[in-house]
């Protein structure tokens, strides 16, 4: 049996749910081959870092640019697509994201001078951006933005579809919304024919999951699942999965075993990370350092592309006794329970793993979207809240404090954790290839083994 999984960069929350799943199955079936497509990779390199950076740079500094374009407010889609001038702060990050990446292009464009793209991306992308920062001087201005992102849409639909038929697996498992939309076109024409089962790994829905084309959608929690049945989706087609964790979530240590493991001191503890670029790690620890009137003992889980590790680590060698730095691992299962609090960006698979191990999640670098969903889902079950990071210190005390509510937090939080999600997913997977005799093959080994 052959299994494909379906990513996007960035953020590696969707990697990571795919590996968990991934992991399941070999768990499952010794035998099975999986590969992996993240839908960037598609893409011309340049343009692709171009697109992700635009992203990350959204997010960060125009993040009500981020949360128009998540939402798909009508107004915003409307300047995308070239039906109304687009407003001057979408302009202006559009050209700086262009300077940035493709200063010649950005230059000629000024004057009228004729480009010579070096791919076919490239002449894509800065086209769209030039038709949409100049829609009043270009002919036709709209029709041509239009046009081409309709023509961008189909040609990136189409390298998936040429990667799935020359790959030709059995079953294809999308963890991100996009590749499951560019599915879509093609299986509907018969050009793809495998089930798609449909993994989200936040505790929202966005509308671009929605496709008659996904045979099974997994969802984290029954909240998840309600808006899936209220934007259409029957509800035999809905599983209440939770969000798969790698198997070391199944079987996690004690708070004791945790620390002993990991030689702390038994101190009130907090654990704060932020993905893998460390979004608002080096602000969280220097405020926490900096507060004179309490002493946590402050672990940090640094991401493989955090800009700010020589700062860290400093921070780390000047405050050996209260700051622990750990490099980037797939499995913080010992970090989590070690800690008596979560604080960071509150990424789907964050919260996910935080649960699983009991703890409660402060969230201090909401990015907006679909961490807005997971930090209302923290706040409407009772297992975490959001903080600025001026508050942080007193919302940390409030917490230490209060040995009752704490505990609370923690029950409800073990309460809502999935660590067997992954297995879960795999379960779903097991029940459409049983109804398919070309495809299914029998497991070699039973569930938890």
């Amino acid at each position: 049996m052959k299994c494909l999984f379906l990513t996007s960069s960035p953020g590696y929350g969707h990697t990571r749910a795919a590996e968990a799943i991934d992991m399941a199955l070999q768990c499952r079936y010794p035998g099975i081959e999986t590969e992996y497509l993240n839908i960037t990779s598609l893409l011309d390199s340049h343009v692709s870092n171009a697109i992700q950076d635009g992203y990350l740079r959204m997010t960060a500094e125009q993040p009500e640019l981020y949360q128009k374009l998540y939402d798909m407010d009508k107004n915003f889609y409307r300047q995308l697509a070239g039906k109304i001038p687009a407003d001057q702060n979408l302009i202006d990050f559009l050209e700086e994201q262009q300077r940035r990446f493709f200063p010649e292009v950005f230059e000629r464009s000024r004057f009228s001078l004729p480009v010579f793209y070096k791919s076919l991306d490239s002449a894509l992308l800065n086209t769209l951006i030039n038709s949409i920062c100049n829609r009043e001087k270009i002919p036709a201005g709209r029709l041509l933005t239009q046009g081409l992102l309709v023509l961008i849409f189909n040609i990136l639909a189409a390298r998936v579809r040429k990667f799935v038929n020359e790959y030709k697996p059995d079953i294809l498992i999308a963890t991100q919304m996009y590749p499951n939309a560019l599915l879509s076109h093609s299986i509907k024409k018969g050009l793809i024919k495998q089930p798609v089962i449909g993994v989200l790994t936040d505790y929202g829905v966005h509308g671009v999951w929605v496709r008659n084309t996904t045979d099974t959608y997994c969802v984290s929690h029954e909240d998840v699942a309600a808006e899936l049945r209220k934007q259409g989706i029957a509800a035999d087609r809905i599983k209440v999965t939770g969000i798969p964790l790698v198997p070391a979530f199944s079987n996690i240590p004690t708070q004791s075993q945790a620390r002993a493991h990991l030689g702390l001191d038994s101190c009130p503890t907090v654990l704060i990370t932020g993905g893998q670029c460390s979004i608002g790690v080096l602000n969280a620890v220097q405020k926490l350092l900096n507060d004179e009137y309490h002493n946590y003992q402050i672990l940090v889980t640094a991401g493989k592309h955090t800009a700010d590790m020589e700062a860290l680590q400093q921070l780390a060698r000047h405050h050996q006794h209260r700051f622990r730095l750990y490099g980037w691992c797939s499995d913080i299962s010992y970090l989590i329970c070690a800690a008596d609090v979560v604080v960071g960006k509150p990424g789907g698979l964050t919260l996910s793993e935080t649960l699983a191990c009991g703890r409660p999640f402060i969230a201090t670098c909401c990015l907006g979207g679909q961490e807005a969903h997971n930090v209302q889902f923290l706040q409407t079950n009772k297992v975490g809240l959001q903080a600025g990071l001026e508050q942080l210190p007193q919302v940390l005390d409030e917490l230490f404090s209060n040995t009752e509510l704490l505990r609370n937090m923690k029950r409800n939080a073990y309460q809502l954790g999935r660590p067997d999600a992954a297995m879960a997913v795999v379960a779903e997977l097991e029940n459409i290839l049983q109804q398919d005799d070309d495809r299914y093959i029998e497991p070699t080994s039973a569930f938890g083994l």
